[in-house]
């Protein structure tokens, strides 16, 4: 091996010398900052110069006027459904509004729209054609209008006339409520009119005032039927008796039968002859006459005449009061 020059000798050492060096360096560990003093030395901070904000308080503020702009601009879209009264600063939403359609310049593609005004010209028209002939074919509301019906323009008022409360009215409401045998009757008294009607023994006329009865009007309940007829004054008298002018009337349970004549130029009742059931079974009367007062009571007997009569046949005496029971 040839022997290295002292020049070359001493290059090696350095050369190594200096590899030791750098392994060693290497080998060792760096060092971390130790606290707030090394990163100081590290990285010194910097005083802010003059007034001018940092950067931190640059980037706020525009963040903060970035959503300032924002909400600004949202709102009113948000809102846009809000109308404002001309009255007043209230909003009103739409959702209070009603809901109808919005105004269109363009005509409708329907046709219904267009079509309702004449139909309902039709509908209005329709209701006289109909009305027409109900009002001419009610007779009685034409022919017989009530007394005080008639209005300014000449037209008819129909009124709900009462129901006259005759001697059938009486026995049937009074046989409904009490089942069983019943009459009832009512007088026509001269100037006076009809009376009320009475049953079953009440007094029906004018006792002691001097008025003459001119008709009866009669029904009955529970005694199959009445039959009756008027005695009456006669002009023609030449014996001091009146005459029966008329034939028996008959009528069934519950149906007025009428005697005399309700017309105050109708000749005075003297008396009437009445039976009920064909005489089966029982009637009994009491009348006041004239200038005489009550007569006593007479009854119908089965078997007897089948007919009971009641007043006077004095031509110059007359039926004032009557009473009636079965």
């Amino acid at each position: 091996m040839p022997a290295q020059s002292p020049k070359a000798s001493k290059a090696s050492k350095a050369s190594k010398a200096s590899k030791a060096s750098k392994a060693s360096k290497a080998s060792k560990p760096a060092k971390s900052p130790n606290g707030f003093s090394d990163t100081f030395a590290r990285r010194p901070a910097r005083s802010p110069r003059g007034l001018v904000p940092g950067r931190r308080v640059w980037v706020s503020l525009g963040w903060g006027v970035a959503l300032t702009a924002v909400l600004a601009v949202g709102i009113p879209l948000v809102g846009g459904d809000g109308h404002t009264s001309k009255n007043s600063t209230e909003v009103v939403t739409a959702e209070s509004l009603p809901a109808a359609p919005p105004p269109s310049p363009t005509p409708s593609p329907t046709p219904t729209k267009t079509k309702a005004t004449p139909t309902a010209k039709a509908v209005v028209q329709a209701p006289p054609v109909v009305v027409t002939p109900k009002t001419s074919s009610a007779p009685p509301v034409a022919s017989a209008p009530a007394a005080g019906a008639g209005s300014g323009d000449g037209t008819t008022k129909e009124e709900a006339k009462p129901q006259v409360r005759t001697a059938a009215v009486a026995v049937q409401a009074l046989a409904t409520r009490d089942p069983g045998r019943h009459i009832c009757y009512r007088a026509y008294v001269e100037n006076l009119g009809w009376q009320a009607t009475v049953c079953d023994g009440a007094t029906a006329g004018a006792a002691g005032q001097n008025r003459p009865i001119k008709a009866l009007n009669i029904a009955v309940s529970g005694t199959n039927g009445t039959a009756a007829t008027a005695f009456v004054h006669y002009p023609g008298s030449t014996d001091g008796k009146g005459h029966y002018n008329a034939p028996w009337k008959g009528a069934v349970d519950g149906i007025d039968n009428y005697i005399g004549s309700s017309k105050n130029s109708a000749p005075d009742m003297l008396g009437f002859s009445i039976n009920v059931g064909n005489s089966t079974s029982v009637i009994c009367q009491t009348s006041y006459v004239h200038k005489e007062g009550w007569h006593g009571m007479g009854c119908d007997e089965p078997g007897g005449e089948n007919l009971i009569f009641g007043g006077t046949l004095s031509n110059d005496l007359w039926l004032e009061a009557v009473r009636f029971t079965v």
